[in-house]
C-alpha cells in the first residue's frame, strides 16, 4: 500500500479531481464522496512522505493570508444567536470547501498532471456549454428561456463558471508558452462557451466576458495583430447576429434597467435590506449561515417578492454575516492574492499569474458583485481547483526560471 501510494498518488489524485469536477454540478452527494476520498489519499501521502514534504514559501504566504481571513471571520460565529448553526456553516463554506487545494498544492508536482487538470477543466466547460445551447434549442429543462447545462445544471451556477472560464481559456489560446494540447482544449472551450453563453442568457456573463475578452485581446494583440483581427471579426459577427433578434437586444439593454426589470429590482431591494442589517450588526454581523433567517424575520422589504436566499453579492453577504471585521479579512485575502500575482506578472509575464488575476477578479469581484459565488458549492470548488492548479504551475515556472538564471 505504501509503495503504491508513493508511485501512483499523483495519477490517482489527478483522476479523482477530474471526476469530482465533472460530477459536482450534477450530484453534490457523489461529489462529496469523491472529495472525501481525495482528502484521505492526500493525508496518507503527506504522512508517508512527511520527511521529504516541501511546501513552497509562496504557498505558506497564501496559507497565512487565508488564516488571517479565518481569524477575522471567526468572531462572528461566537457572537451569533445560533452558534451551532453558524459554526457548521463557517466550517462548510470557509474550511471544508477550500481543502480541495491541498491535493494539488501538496502532492501534485508533475507539470503534465497539472496540464491534464487544465485540459479537463476546458473540456468540462465546453461540454457544459454545448449542452446548455442544445437545451435552449430543444427548450428542454429551461428556466425562463435560460439553460444551466448538463441538462439539469443550475442556471446561475453555469453563468458564474462561464465568467471564470472564459478569460482563462482565452489566455491559454493566446499564450504560446503553453503546450499545444492545452491551447487546443482551450480553443474548444472558447468556441463552445460562445454557444453556452447564448443558451445560458446571463447578462452579467455577457458583460463581464466582453470586458475581459477585450482586455486580454489587447494584451496579446499588441504583439500579434492577427489576434486582434480574428477576435474583432468574431465579435462583429456575434453582435451582427444578436442585433437581428429583438429579444437578445432587449435582454442586454435590461442589464442596466433598475426601474422595471424584476431581477435587477430584486437585487436592489435585498441590497437595501443588507445595508440595514450591516448597520445593526456592524462589527461581527448576524453570524455565518444566519443571513436568510435574519433577513426573512426582520429585514425583507415588502417590495421584494422573489424570496431571495442570499445577498447576490459576495461582499454584502460577508459583511452581513460577519460584520466589517469579517469583510476586512475577506478583502485582505483576495487583495493579497491579486497583489502577489500582479507583482509576479510584471516581472516575468507568465500566463499562470495572468490567469489567477483574471480568474479571481471575474469570479470573486465581477460576477461576485451580482451573485454569491463564494457560497456556490460546485462553483467555489471548481474555482479553487483552477486557482490551485495555476498557482502550482506558476511555482514550477519560477523554479525553472531560477535554475536557468543560475546556469
Amino acid at each position: 500500500m505504501k509503495q503504491w501510494i508513493l508511485e501512483k498518488h499523483e495519477l490517482v489524485l489527478t483522476i479523482l479531481l477530474i471526476i469530482m469536477m465533472c460530477i459536482t454540478r450534477m450530484s453534490v452527494a457523489i461529489g462529496n464522496v469523491v472529495y472525501g476520498l481525495l482528502l484521505l489519499i492526500t493525508i496518507c501521502t503527506c504522512f508517508i512522505k512527511r520527511k521529504e514534504l516541501c511546501i513552497a514559501s509562496s504557498i505558506k504566504q497564501y496559507g497565512i493570508a487565508y488564516g488571517v481571513m479565518l481569524l477575522c471571520l471567526l468572531p462572528s460565529v461566537f457572537c451569533s444567536e445560533d452558534i451551532g448553526r453558524a459554526l457548521k456553516y463557517f466550517f462548510n463554506i470557509y474550511v471544508w470547501k477550500s481543502l480541495i487545494v491541498l491535493p494539488i498544492l501538496l502532492c501534485i508536482k508533475s507539470k503534465s498532471k497539472l496540464y491534464t487538470l487544465l485540459i479537463a477543466f476546458f473540456l468540462f466547460m465546453g461540454i457544459n456549454s454545448i449542452t446548455a445551447f442544445v437545451q435552449q434549442l430543444l427548450e428542454f429543462r429551461v428556466n425562463d428561456g435560460r439553460s444551466g447545462g448538463l441538462f439539469n445544471g443550475s442556471v446561475m451556477g453555469l453563468a458564474m463558471l462561464l465568467a471564470l472560464a472564459f478569460p482563462i481559456s482565452l489566455i491559454a489560446v493566446f499564450d504560446k508558452t503553453l503546450p499545444d494540447k492545452v491551447r487546443k482544449s482551450a480553443l474548444f472551450s472558447i468556441v463552445s462557451m460562445l454557444f453556452g453563453m447564448w443558451g445560458n442568457q446571463s447578462r452579467g456573463t455577457w458583460l463581464f466576458n466582453g470586458i475581459n475578452g477585450l482586455l486580454i485581446t489587447l494584451r496579446y494583440g499588441l504583439s500579434n495583430i492577427k489576434y486582434l483581427f480574428i477576435v474583432g471579426c468574431i465579435a462583429i459577427g456575434i453582435v451582427g447576429v444578436a442585433s437581428q433578434h429583438d429579444n437578445y437586444v432587449n435582454r442586454f439593454k435590461s442589464t442596466f434597467n433598475t426601474t422595471t426589470d424584476g431581477s435587477n429590482l430584486g437585487r436592489l431591494y435585498v441590497w437595501e435590506a443588507d445595508k440595514h442589517m450591516i448597520i445593526d450588526h456592524i462589527v461581527a454581523g448576524v453570524g455565518p449561515g444566519l443571513w436568510q433567517r435574519t433577513y426573512e424575520e426582520r429585514y425583507r422589504l415588502p417590495e421584494e417578492t422573489q424570496g431571495l436566499g442570499h445577498s447576490h453579492n459576495n461582499f454584502l453577504q460577508v459583511a452581513s454575516e460577519s460584520g466589517l471585521l469579517g469583510l476586512l479579512g475577506f478583502l485582505v485575502f483576495n487583495i493579497f492574492v491579486l497583489y502577489k500575482s500582479f507583482r509576479m506578472y510584471l516581472k516575468n509575464h507568465n500566463p499562470y499569474d495572468l490567469s489567477i488575476i483574471f480568474g479571481c477578479i471575474s469570479f470573486i469581484f465581477l460576477f461576485g458583485s451580482i451573485d454569491y459565488t463564494w457560497g456556490n458549492s460546485s462553483g467555489i470548488k471548481i474555482f479553487w481547483i483552477v486557482m490551485a492548479t495555476m498557482l502550482q504551475l506558476k511555482i514550477s515556472h519560477e523554479i525553472i526560471d531560477k535554475n536557468k538564471s543560475i546556469i
